[in-house]
């Protein structure tokens, strides 16, 4: 299979379930190993957005022997082959056998092998019930392994020597083939190509061991925020190579380890069997944590060093990783003593702020390009007189925001969108946004409320609200900004370590009764509900969710609201909408790590904008973009050529950059363009790319395929609706 591990799917961003295939496709260009078919091993949780990644890395056929588990794949109205169709029209055929899985969970083949009675009472008798909808003189017992220790190759001969037994007895009997499973796809395939009987599906299978990583909550949180700083530092040494081209030389490794280490924290087992084995998943993830951060924080420092960042007080280097322009926020721990930033002809005003101790400094830079690297001047006397912004122990008012702090609960009792006057609270909520709800078998209220303005200046005015509960200390930081579209929540939690059953959520009631609720997952956005309204799959489960980018719920032609949340990535339907769980055992408390492994210091964030026109997918990913990869800011000046960068443009309300980087193969060097659609639109998506003298379009694993004309500085690739693309660029 070309997957690296028994990945949780949809616990991975779209990046690093495509980055899952990178090791596989490694070993295709060495030893020339197809990879078009895939076996996804005893997880059941099979995210949609899957079909379009797996179709677009090159891969026909899915099969999915899984153990029924923590799982409400028993209740799947689906057959055990199809053709799964994905939102983007592509499709992949499936080998999705619930009877077999029911049966023999993903060591089927032992199932029977153990007791081959079950072969002609029930197993042949059940395929040949299915009629039409199963036309086959064959199908896949899937399996002979179950989970693999070191003395597992003593089972091969027993299960060879079964095989061997069973169909050396006479008589007019079922035949047992010892077949690798391409063998029986083809079977399939030729079978289809006689009569076709394959049948369309089309929709989520839901999450569910997807939010297990809930258990060890700061390594989990960890894997987002270095996920997204690796896509960043990954596109900062892209874009510094065209200055200096030996940086992607010097980076490849840390680059690799990096990648290896996300990659490896998607692993399914976050869980254990015992005690031991609990504290040996949970010691791994903590380490691959730290490599990742390592590798992130190596490859930053290489770049900065080649580009010869020279320490300056009147100086600060930025670098906008997303790859449309913006107004962006940028925040760096010096403190500029008032002065501003020069940019253009204008000066955008600093203010600065105590945060954990350090002084830090915020400036928003207005219509910031695109991959821009760049270095301002840090000028005197800051225009900061026209303040926008007001506030007082509860309350915050700004250009974009008002909001008021709810003295019972610590959430937010009023937050007014100002452009159009909404109130974004659902009416007759019983929680407020942004409350802390946490439940052990009963729910504990915080108490010892407090509530106090931190700031209020030219850039940002922000609360603080503090409370306690059940010997936990919960604070939040609400800020708003004078030049940036939304309002940021910093949750800063102490917990103390035990081992009760519980889990603790932040509730954002924010969805009205005609509002249609969306979450941004790997690969898709869906409709969290059961088909038609929704685009979950008869028996997928409708409780938990795992989510990337966003959550947005929009009144169609009216008001919206997108939450992205940072950190947290477990979403609740089943609790008070919309509840995200943040720390917890009660997902698979059986097996979970119950103590944290022994973390008690969590941090996560949440940042929300409210949007009039109804929901507008570009622009939810954008805004998700824009809270994900802040600038990497550095003080001091770079020595670049004198000429401006000419980094690629992409119409940014069309798609979004999900990568910028080198190519995975020296030999064939360029620099790797990855796009997802996200408007709903197909047709040509233009890519300025004026710094380039050739493309070839790609598949998502950078395998090329056709050339690509350059005319007038552009190149057009083709995009399916909500599909994907990817493009090699050779600079010029």
């Amino acid at each position: 299979s070309p997957f690296l591990n028994n990945s949780l799917f949809a616990f991975q961003s779209t990046e690093s379930a495509i980055r899952n295939f990178y090791p596989a496709v490694r070993m295709q260009r060495e030893w020339g190993l197809p990879l078009d078919i895939a076996e996804h091993i005893e997880c059941p949780s099979m995210p949609w957005g899957m079909a379009p990644l797996l179709a677009a890395c090159g891969v026909r056929w899915l099969t999915v022997p899984f153990l029924d588990y923590d799982s409400s794949f028993k209740h799947l109205e689906i057959p055990p082959l199809f053709i799964w169709e994905a939102p983007d029209g592509s499709t992949i055929r499936m080998a999705f056998d619930k009877f077999a899985s029911l049966a023999g969970s993903y060591s089927q083949g032992a199932f029977l092998l153990n007791d081959p009675s079950k072969i002609e009472s029930s197993w042949v008798p059940h395929y040949e019930s299915l009629g039409d909808a199963y036309p086959l003189r064959f199908s896949l017992a899937s399996g002979t392994h179950n989970d693999l220790y070191l003395k597992s190759t003593r089972q091969t001969r027993p299960f060879a020597e079964g095989i061997r037994a069973w169909n050396a007895k006479a008589g007019d009997r079922v035949k047992l083939v010892n077949a690798t499973l391409p063998q029986f796809c083809q079977a399939v395939d030729a079978a289809q190509d006689r009569r076709p009987f394959l049948k369309h599906v089309r929709g989520c299978f839901g999450h569910s061991w997807d939010l297990w990583p809930l258990t060890t909550a700061k390594y989990a949180s960890g894997m987002r925020t270095e996920g997204s700083r690796l896509l960043d530092v990954e596109a900062l040494a892209t874009v510094a190579s065209l200055a200096e081209p030996k940086i992607i030389d010097d980076v490849r490794n840390a680059l690799r380890k990096g990648e290896w280490a996300w990659t490896m924290l998607a692993d399914h087992a976050w869980n254990g069997q015992d005690e031991a084995n609990r504290k040996g998943n949970s010691t791994i993830r903590r380490n691959w944590l730290a490599d990742l951060q390592r590798s992130n924080d190596t490859v930053a420092n290489t770049v900065w060093q080649a580009l010869e960042l020279a320490p300056k007080s009147d100086a600060v280097t930025v670098f906008h990783p997303v790859a449309f322009e913006q107004t962006a926020l940028a925040r760096i721990p010096v403190d500029f003593q008032g002065r501003g930033v020069q940019h253009g002809s204008a000066v955008a005003p600093s203010q600065t702020v105590e945060e954990d101790g350090l002084q830090t400094t915020y400036f928003a830079l207005q219509k910031l390009r695109g991959h821009e690297l760049s270095t301002f001047s840090i000028v005197k006397n800051a225009d900061a007189s026209n303040q926008a912004l007001r506030g007082s122990d509860t309350s915050l008012k700004g250009p974009f925001y008002r909001l008021r702090v709810d003295a019972r609960t610590g959430g937010l009792a009023s937050l007014t969108h100002v452009g159009s006057g909404q109130e974004l609270l659902t009416p007759g909520s019983t929680r407020t946004i942004g409350q802390m709800v946490f439940h052990d078998g009963q729910e504990h209220p915080l108490k010892n409320l407090t509530s106090k303005l931190v700031t209020a200046g030219p850039v940002l005015a922000r609360l603080a609200i503090s409370g306690t509960t059940s010997d936990i200390r919960h604070e939040t930081f609400v800020t708003i900004y004078a030049d940036v579209d939304r309002v940021d929540f910093d949750v800063r939690i102490e917990k103390p370590v035990t081992t009760r059953e519980q889990r603790l959520c932040h509730v954002f009631p924010v969805v009205p009764a005609n509002a249609v609720l969306r979450a941004d997952t790997t690969g898709v956005v869906i409709r969290p509900y059961p088909q038609p309204k929704g685009d979950l799959l008869p028996g997928a489960d409708t409780r938990r969710f795992a989510v990337q980018g966003f959550v947005d719920a929009s009144v169609e032609g009216g008001l919206g609201v997108t939450i992205v949340p940072v950190e947290a990535f477990a979403l609740r339907l089943d609790l008070d909408p919309l509840s995200f769980e943040v720390l917890g055992n009660d997902q698979n408390y059986q097996e979970s790590t119950r103590d944290q492994n022994g973390e008690s210091q969590f941090r996560f964030r949440y940042s929300l904008q409210a949007h009039t026109g109804g929901w507008r997918g570009a622009a939810a990913a954008a805004f998700s973009s824009s809270v994900t990869s802040p600038l990497l800011v550095a003080a001091g000046g770079i020595s670049l050529k004198a000429r401006e960068l000419k980094v690629p443009k992409v119409e940014a309300d069309r798609a979004l950059v999900t990568a910028f980087k080198p190519a995975d193969d020296p030999k064939t060097g360029g620099h790797i363009l990855r796009l997802w659609e996200r408007a709903g639109k197909s047709g040509n998506l233009n890519i300025a790319v004026p710094g380039y003298k050739r493309a070839v379009q790609t598949d998502l694993l950078e395998r090329d395929g056709a050339e690509l004309p350059i005319t007038n500085g552009q190149v057009a690739i083709k995009l399916a609706a909500h599909g994907f693309g990817c493009v090699r660029l050779f600079p010029a």
